[in-house]
């Protein structure tokens, strides 16, 4: 039996605990993330006027759209769902800011509601569309 570079015999390298703990530190990260962009929607939907509001309401209006896109492009290399997310969360916050413009909305929470919705529609699509096995879990030659 020959592995990818064609020896016979060789074991897979095995991971050393650096790398288990580099692979281990990117959940924890994002829950972080998850932490702080679901305290900036609260600080943002309670009105309060703590220092952190700002920061943690703009992770939020990034980060959340960005994850819901990411979750709904399971088909894509990681990398590529990531830049993807990244610039349609930038898409989703330009068309609801203009169009909330548009419609002459004073009201900070609405937007932050809108993104919230906006949100969760995305991931109940991604979950619909996985669900409903409409997915290919084969990949394409290349």
């Amino acid at each position: 039996m020959t592995n990818e570079m064609g020896r016979a015999g060789t074991a897979p390298p095995r991971r050393t605990p650096a790398s288990r703990r580099s692979d281990d530190l990117l959940p924890l990260l994002a829950g972080v993330a998850c932490a702080a962009a679901g305290t900036g929607v609260t600080l943002a939907l309670t009105g309060s006027n703590s220092p952190l509001r700002a920061p943690f309401t703009l992770l939020f209006l990034f980060l959340g759209p960005a994850a819901g896109l990411f979750a709904a492009l399971h088909r894509l290399e990681p990398w590529v769902r990531a830049s993807a997310a990244a610039s349609g969360s930038l898409v989703v916050n330009l068309v609801l800011a203009a169009g909330l413009s548009w419609l002459e909305v004073p009201v900070v929470g609405i937007g932050v509601t809108a993104i919230v919705a906006v949100t969760a529609l995305m991931f109940l699509w991604a979950t619909w569309e996985r669900r409903s096995g409409r997915t290919s879990t084969a990949r394409p030659n290349s």
